[in-house]
């Protein structure tokens, strides 16, 4: 209801405004909110990422102790894991750039025990012997056929030729890939670079040239594998792809090449540009085995040494040394493909300590559960016995540990607590009810005495005045009789304020609305009154006590504050919320406790106090005077009541207004 007055005269401005509809301004000093309390969840989230629940505390030392070792795992394997499996993936492509080196090796040998099994025919002995031109012809067909026999069981070999000392082929058998046959046109090597080097040999000297790019018959890379003889020298014409036959067909993303010891290319796979490893060449020309690591390469290499086996030689450019002839087999690998093993074994370490961390959260998750349940449900009860006054209840199964005693411990202090509370409110209420009985008491003496005294008097000065008065007298006696009857009037109004019979018949808020208009009528305010309907009449205790606050409030601003406008609102929350607001010459509350000259504020503020409310002041000079009152609906009710602490003025309390 808002009800504006000037003097006596009343009008009313608008109907009765909901609870509900109403806006409220509340203190947080005073009172928690509903939507302090929806974040009251978010608040522990957020104190358990910062470390201050114990919860998240036991998680992360759970973590911790899981995460070291699991951690110490990792660095091993990133530091120690790593390098064996790096050394096996390099010991594993040397072992097959080995295989493969001893498979020319191997085909290189077979070459030359074939040229000795040749240098050593009976046949062509016997025909060295020969003078007679039919014997020579004779044992010439037998060495011929013997050569056809050792060329049709060895495919690789494409010509088998025998040369005497003036460079004259005079026996010689050709294999085309279908069938083997006896060279007719026979022709001078004497020109010949192997044939040259061949016969500065020594008897039983072997020599293997360079690769040669095409057979004529063929078409196919071929090498000359030559030995000397007592009177010439033994040539065999092998296919090159014969030797290399063990070289991957598809390499994938490897690279399999051979090189001289210059550096030249001997062999190298189609489409493959030996410009792009010139830079790395020079470091596999060591003569011996080993690796070649780049930014995005690795080069496993092997030296082979045609000229090792006794008696052997090869071409050379620098003839004064031709033991420094060596080819080198090189497989050039990209390094995340030879070291494949290596990620993988990364990622799958990677996928282990995450699945680990994970296990490892949900582990820590569940066990601190148990452990941290108990305290939530101890702090929870603290939280609840604090603000409602609920004695909790012991629950069930409740371990027989230091929080399980502390639990104990806490409930009986609580019960011992609202025993104590209860004494107290009991203590009060009689305290209250005493007093309310003794300013009952009064007014009914002041009614049955003194009012009626002075009733009987203004009686017998009005029959006097009607009987006995003179023109002389009359004005003197009427004006003694007008103040008779303002007294009467008066103290009906003390008496009234006693015992306001409002509060006994409609309860709190009309007499709260039927005291703030007597008042402002006496005073003259300009009154605005904003008074919603509580849903249920609090208790008798606390009825009066805010009533006699507003009382001594409204009273206080009447005597000194000089005001010509007033507010009081009254509105329902977690509790009553009352504020009374003038717009007088204000003062200085702290000053006047000071000076013990506040004895109407000292009063207010401790019958708040006796109830469990609270009474705020807030006035300067010059400024006017707010009055902030809360107080619970049921005595001991302080779920809403916070307490100001570091101040020596009560706390502000902000109702709707």
């Amino acid at each position: 209801m808002r009800i504006k007055c000037r003097g006596g005269n009343t009008m009313v401005s608008l109907g009765r405004e909901q609870s509900e509809s109403a806006h409220y301004n509340e203190s947080p000093n005073m009172q928690i909110t509903r939507a302090a309390w929806r974040s009251r969840t978010l608040r522990d989230h957020a104190q358990m990422l910062r470390l201050q629940t114990m919860r998240a505390k036991l998680i992360v030392s759970f973590l911790l102790l899981t995460l070291v070792p699991l951690a110490a795992t990792g660095l091993y394997g990133q530091f120690f894991t790593r390098e064996a499996l790096s050394q096996q993936a390099l010991e594993r492509s040397s072992y097959q750039v080995h295989l493969q080196a001893e498979s020319i090796v191997s085909a290189l040998r077979q070459v030359q025990g074939d040229a000795l099994y040749l240098g050593a025919l009976r046949s062509l002995n016997m025909l060295r012997q020969q003078t007679t031109p039919q014997k020579v012809a004779l044992w010439r067909a037998e060495v011929e056929q013997d050569l056809l026999v050792l060329a049709s069981v060895r495919p690789m070999y494409h010509a088998i030729r025998l040369i005497n000392i003036e460079g004259e082929e005079f026996i010689g058998v050709r294999a085309d890939g279908e069938q083997v046959f006896i060279i007719d046109d026979l022709q001078t090597r004497a020109n010949s670079a192997y044939f040259r080097h061949t016969l500065a040999l020594p008897i039983g000297g072997m020599y293997i040239s360079p690769f040669q790019m095409q057979d004529e018959t063929t078409g196919a890379p071929y090498m000359n594998f030559a030995m000397r003889l007592p009177d010439g020298v033994l040539v065999i014409d092998f296919h090159a792809g014969w030797m290399l036959r063990a070289l991957p067909q598809y390499p994938g993303a490897d690279t399999w090449a051979m090189i001289d010891q210059d550096g030249r290319f001997l062999v190298y796979p189609q489409g493959f540009e030996p410009a792009q490893t010139t830079s790395d060449i020079d470091d596999m020309l060591t003569g011996s085995s080993g690796t070649v690591q780049t930014a995005s390469s690795v080069y496993v290499y092997e030296t082979i040494y045609p000229t090792g086996s006794p008696g052997i030689s090869s071409h050379s450019e620098s003839t004064a040394n031709p033991s420094g002839t060596y080819w080198v087999i090189f497989r050039h690998t990209p390094t995340n493909i030879l070291y494949a093993s290596v990620d993988d074994f990364l990622r799958l370490a990677a996928l282990f300590l995450f699945i680990s961390l994970m296990i490892a959260i949900v582990m820590a998750l569940v066990i601190s559960r148990p452990l941290v349940n108990p305290v939530k449900r101890l702090a929870a009860m603290v939280t609840d016995f604090g603000h409602q006054g609920v004695v909790p209840a012991l629950p069930q199964n409740l371990p027989h540990d230091e929080i399980g005693t502390l639990t104990r411990a806490f409930i009986d202090m609580a019960r011992e607590l609202e025993g104590k509370r209860q004494l107290e409110h009991r203590l009060i209420e009689r305290l209250i009810h005493a007093q309310e009985e003794e300013r009952k008491l009064v007014a009914f003496d002041l009614h049955d005495g003194l009012i009626q005294q002075l009733v009987g008097v203004r009686f017998y000065l009005s029959q006097f005045i009607d009987n006995y008065s003179t023109p002389e007298t009359e004005n003197g006696l009427s004006r003694s009789c007008a103040a008779l009857t303002a007294a009467i009037v008066e103290g009906r109004r003390i008496i009234e304020g006693l015992r306001p019979a409002a509060l006994d018949d409609l309860g709190i808020t009309a007499a709260i609305e039927e005291l703030a208009r007597d008042t402002a009528a006496a005073a003259e305010w300009e009154l605005t009154l904003n008074v919603e309907p509580l849903p249920r009449e609090p208790e008798k205790t606390i009825s009066v006590t805010l009533y006699r606050i507003v009382q001594e409030a409204l009273n206080n601003a009447r005597k000194h504050a000089h005001a010509t406008r007033m507010s009081v609102s009254l509105h329902n929350g977690s509790g009553i919320f009352v504020t009374i607001e003038d717009n007088g010459i204000g003062f200085s509350p702290d000053s006047l406790v000071k000076d013990e000259r506040g004895l109407g504020i000292t009063t207010m503020r401790e019958r708040a106090s006796l109830i469990k409310g609270l009474c705020q002041i807030i006035s300067q000079p010059g400024q006017g005077t707010r009055i902030e009152v809360y107080v619970p609906t049921a005595f001991g009710d302080t779920k809403h009541l916070k307490a100001s602490t570091g101040s020596s003025a009560a706390p502000r309390i902000e109702g709707k207004h």
